[in-house]
This record gives C-alpha cells, sequence and structure tokens, in this order.
C-alpha cells in the first residue's frame, strides 16, 4: 500500500537530483552538459512533454559522443514519462544498450523499473522475472540502493503469492543488510517499505502480535518523518492485524481512520480496504454488510481483472450466503468464479514458487550461488564430523559404563574378600635369621619388643614418623631397623608402617560409628595420613578397593 514507486524513484540508481519547480524551461540546447540536462529534465518531470523533449535532447547528444550508457540512460529518462506499453519498450532499450555496461546503475536501471511497471500492471511472474535480473546486476556491481530496491519488489511479490514463511524471511534479511548499510540517503524509505513488508507477513502467518509490532514501528517512523500518507497507510495495516486478533471494533476504527487519504494510495488499496472491512462485519454476524463489500470486490475484479490471494475467500462466502438465500443461479455464478481464480491463483503461485526457489535463493539471498554451495558443503562436512564425533561419545561412553560396572563387580568381590580376611586373620611370621641380618641378636629382639610396644601404643598415626626419628627413639641405627623391619614384615618400612595405619583405618571403621562418619580427609589424617590422596592410594594399594568404596558397602552390609 505504500507506493512501490515512491521508493524506486528516490533510491534505485541514484538519479533523481532535487531541484525545484521552475515556472519557465531554459532553452534546451545540445550544446548543454549531460548533468544539467538531467537538472532541467528533473524540474520539469511533471510536464511531460517538455520532459521527453529533454530526454531526446539527452539521447541525440549520447548517440553523437557514441556513449551507450548514456544513450542508455536517456531512454530510461524517456521510459519515466511515458504511457506503459511505450515505456516498457523504451526500458527494454536501455538494458540492451547497457547490459555490458561498467555504469553502477545499468543495466539493473532497466530491469528494476520494467520490473515496477509489470508489478502496477498485476503481471507478477514478469515483474518477478526482471526484479531478480536487477538484483543479480545490482549484487555483481556492488550497488546497495538498487540490492534493496530488487530485494523489496521481489519480496513484495513473494509476500502475496510466495510462500509467506520464505517471504518473512527474505523480508528479515532484506532488513538486515539495510541496517548494515544505514548511511544509504534513502535508509528511512527503505526501512518504511520493510516495515510494512514484514507485518504483511506476519498477518498472512497468523501473528497478529508480531506484525503489530512492526506496524507500530512505522508508525513511529511516519510521525518523526511527518509523513502523513504513510502513517495513515500504517495505520490501516494495523487494521488487518487487530481482525487477525479478532479485536473487530479496533479494527474497523483503524481501516476507517487510514482511508481519509484513500486517493494516495495504489490501485490495489480498494480491495484490500473492502476485503478487511467485510470480514470485520462478516465476522460479527453482520452478514449483509460483509456481503456488501465482498461485492465491491467482486465489480473490481471484473472491470480490472486484478487478482488478490483472498479472491476464493470472497467468492466462497458470496456463494454460501447466496445458497441461503435460495438464489441457486447467482450462487452457480460465484462458485463458477470460485473455481477460475482458484485455477489461476494456483498456477500463479506455482510459477512463483519455482522462479524464485531456481532463481532467488531466499535462505541465503545475500550470497552468491557458489558461495552458498560451498557453505552448504561446508555445513554436511561439520554434519558429518559432528555425527562420528557424537558416535565415538557414544562408543567411549558405552565402554566406560561397561568398565565401570565390571570394576563396581571386583570391588566388591575384594570386599567380601578383606571381610573374610578380617574375621580370619594370619599371623605375621616373626623368626628372623640372625646370619642373615648381620645384627647381633639382643639387638635384634631389644628392636622387636620396641615394634611391639610401637604398634600397641599406635605410636604410627603420628603425621611426622620417619625412619630416622623412630630409629633414635628405638636408641638404634635406621640401618638395623629397617633391615628388622624388612625380614619381620616381608615389606619396607613406608610399606610397614602404611600398612599399620590402613589396619587402624579399617578397625575404626568396624568399631567406632562416629569414624565412618568422618570425611575421607579427616579420616586420612585421623589414621596419620597427611593428605586424602595418600591414604586412599595407600588403601587401594593393601586391598585393591578405595575407602569411600568399602565404607559404601559397610553400610549396604548394615542395612
Amino acid at each position: 500500500m505504500i507506493s512501490a514507486k515512491k521508493v524506486f524513484f528516490f533510491i534505485v540508481c541514484s538519479i533523481t537530483i532535487s531541484v525545484k519547480a521552475q515556472n519557465e524551461v531554459k532553452v534546451i540546447l545540445p550544446s548543454n552538459s549531460y548533468e544539467s540536462l538531467i537538472k532541467l529534465y528533473d524540474a520539469n518531470a511533471n510536464d511531460t512533454l517538455v520532459a521527453k523533449k529533454i530526454a531526446h535532447v539527452y539521447i541525440n547528444k549520447a548517440k553523437k559522443d557514441n556513449d551507450s550508457t548514456k544513450i542508455a540512460r536517456g531512454y530510461a529518462r524517456l521510459a519515466f514519462v511515458s504511457e506503459r506499453s511505450t515505456a516498457l519498450k523504451y526500458l527494454d532499450t536501455t538494458i540492451a544498450l547497457s547490459i555490458n555496461s561498467k555504469h553502477k546503475n545499468f543495466p539493473a536501471v532497466g530491469y528494476l523499473f520494467k520490473s515496477l511497471y509489470l508489478f502496477n500492471n498485476d503481471e507478477y511472474e514478469k515483474s518477478l522475472k526482471n526484479a531478480i535480473l536487477g538484483y543479480k546486476s545490482a549484487k555483481k556491481k556492488g550497488n546497495i540502493d538498487q540490492q534493496l530496491t530488487a530485494l523489496l519488489q521481489i519480496n513484495s511479490i513473494n509476500a502475496i503469492w510466495g510462500d509467506y514463511r520464505k517471504a518473512l524471511n527474505s523480508e528479515l534479511l532484506t532488513l538486515d543488510l539495510l541496517f548494515n548499510n544505514k548511511e544509504l540517503e534513502g535508509f528511512t524509505q527503505h526501512y518504511l517499505y520493510s516495515l510494512e513488508g514484514i507485518g504483511k507477513c506476519y498477518v498472512r502467518l497468523n501473528k497478529p502480535d508480531s506484525a503489530l509490532i512492526y506496524f507500530n514501528k512505522g508508525i513511529v517512523e511516519a510521525l518523526k518523518e511527518k509523513d502523513s500518507i504513510t502513517y495513515y497507510a500504517f495505520v490501516s495495516r494495523t487494521g488487518t492485524a487487530l481482525y487477525k486478533k479478532r479485536d473487530f471494533k479496533a479494527a474497523l476504527d483503524s481501516l476507517i481512520k487510514g482511508d481519509i487519504i484513500r486517493e494516495s494510495y495504489n490501485k490495489k488499496y480498494l480491495p484490500y480496504y473492502y476485503y478487511y472491512v467485510g470480514s470485520t462485519h462478516y465476522s460479527q454476524e453482520n452478514i449483509d454488510e460483509g456481503i456488501f463489500y465482498y461485492k465491491k470486490i467482486d465489480s473490481i475484479y471484473e472491470n480490472s481483472r486484478v487478482l488478490q490471494p483472498e479472491l476464493p475467500i470472497v467468492y466462497d462466502r458470496l456463494a454460501t450466503y447466496y445458497k441461503s438465500q435460495g438464489d441457486k443461479e447467482t450462487q452457480l455464478k460465484y462458485l463458477y468464479k470460485l473455481i477460475q481464480v482458484r485455477k489461476i491463483i494456483n498456477t500463479k503461485r506455482i510459477f512463483i514458487k519455482e522462479k524464485t526457489s531456481q532463481d532467488y535463493h531466499i535462505p541465503k539471498l545475500l550470497e552468491e550461488k557458489d558461495l552458498l554451495i560451498t557453505e552448504l558443503n561446508q555445513k554436511n562436512n561439520k554434519a558429518t564430523t559432528i555425527t562420528w564425533f557424537i558416535l565415538l561419545f557414544l562408543g567411549i561412553s558405552i565402554a566406560f559404563i561397561f568398565y565401570y560396572f565390571k570394576r563396581q563387580r571386583l570391588f566388591r568381590r575384594r570386599f567380601e574378600e578383606l571381610e573374610t580376611q578380617l574375621e580370619h586373620p594370619k599371623k605375621d611370621e616373626e623368626t628372623i635369621n640372625t646370619i642373615e641380618t648381620g645384627i647381633p641378636e639382643n639387638i635384634i629382639n631389644d628392636i622387636l619388643l620396641k615394634l611391639d610396644t610401637f604398634e600397641n601404643e599406635s605410636s604410627f598415626l603420628s603425621l611426622n614418623l620417619s625412619l630416622n626419628s623412630m630409629s633414635k627413639s628405638f636408641n638404634t641405627n635406621s640401618t638395623y631397623l629397617s633391615k628388622v623391619i624388612n625380614l619381620k614384615k616381608n615389606k619396607n618400612f613406608s610399606q610397614y608402617i602404611n600398612d599399620l595405619r590402613i589396619d587402624f583405618t579399617i578397625r575404626e571403621f568396624k568399631n567406632n560409628f562416629k569414624f565412618r562418619k568422618y570425611t575421607i580427609k579427616a579420616i586420612a589424617n585421623e589414621s596419620g595420613f597427611k593428605n586424602a590422596e595418600s591414604f586412599s592410594k595407600a588403601f587401594y594399594k593393601k586391598f585393591g578397593i578405595y575407602p569411600s568404596f568399602y565404607l559404601k558397602q559397610l553400610e549396604n552390609k548394615k542395612d
């Protein structure tokens, strides 16, 4: 409803320079520079006869200079002030002359204006084709203005006849491109057009709350720009979203408020307005009032053959209404029209969806086709890598689980063996051959007595215990003490001390309920170990299980 032509003429190729209209036309001479002729043309664009003369002078001057791009520019100007059929021929000439031009605006100018003329004449398939060609040309030249204009045109067609979800994605991508180029002269016009397009898509997707967000943004922006036409257009659009929310009173208020300047809107406005006003009445059970507006839409279609996506709903409701009135002849007339428009609309939608899919990649419309393919391949490779990683992870997890349960079974067996061993303890062999040690017998006996006292008094629980400190307390040397322990217990000094401490721990576990409730660190300290890690290692070395597992099994056994 917001005029696309307004956006095109303001933005497409940066060729319109605002100049105040003059009361008298300056003398048009071929000697005038190209830019002075363009300014003169812009100043008199509303006087088509004068504008055509200026355009012809421009073209003839360019022909003498053999400048094909400027000739093309002249024909584009000539098209702007000509009737549709003639304008399309001039635009074809513009395209043909500038197809190989290095100028950043050509040949996209020809494609985009041709798309606009075709769109306004409801030739959507042809309009889409030219918009896509214009987009590709603008993309190749890096012309952001023209890319945005082409995208807005393509999105407009898809929002009516394409896949609404994909159309919305395309609109949102276009908005992203726009916000990445805020410095553009036509930013505001593009922004307003995008807000309307996104809102329309949300309405068609039955997401009125999302639509209202964008329509209200449009209202705010239009007020800021003091653009009353666009303001009322957005007010009217809010009526469609409110209708979808079934807030019929508010919907009618918005639609009627926006209608006060209907002459400023394009020719697609009236069928749109009649449909939503009529549908609002129809949904409120004001059937006759709704039918009144639906018949207005039918009359417009009969005169202009302008299709609207909602026409099948209109003819279905008209046929239903006249069936209820017993008017079979009129009912049959509308049923016939319903079949006709459905067939035409379905054909149109199929073409546009296929054309969009083949030539205009909505999911990645901001990238070239080969870049898209590369990205998809990368995604596939990444997906394959992730799949293998997941399989590897699952394999490792299964192996770990298998190992865990196997180890748990082993630990439980060792626990049972330990319990049996504790019930039937074996005595250490204490016979020592004095010849093997080279230590006098009286010294050996003295050390053995002191070891018994050492064990009975639990002196091994001292955190600062060492071979040297122990030998001094025994009034002997460390060599003698170490040899006696090696031969008495078949273990070295460290192992002997650790085993005494672990045996102490086991006794406490068995006999001291409070001791079991300590943390592993506290148990380690109470047992003479400086830290939990050395305690756990010593416990595991002696019994093949960890103290935490032993405690858990002990508690389970108790239960």
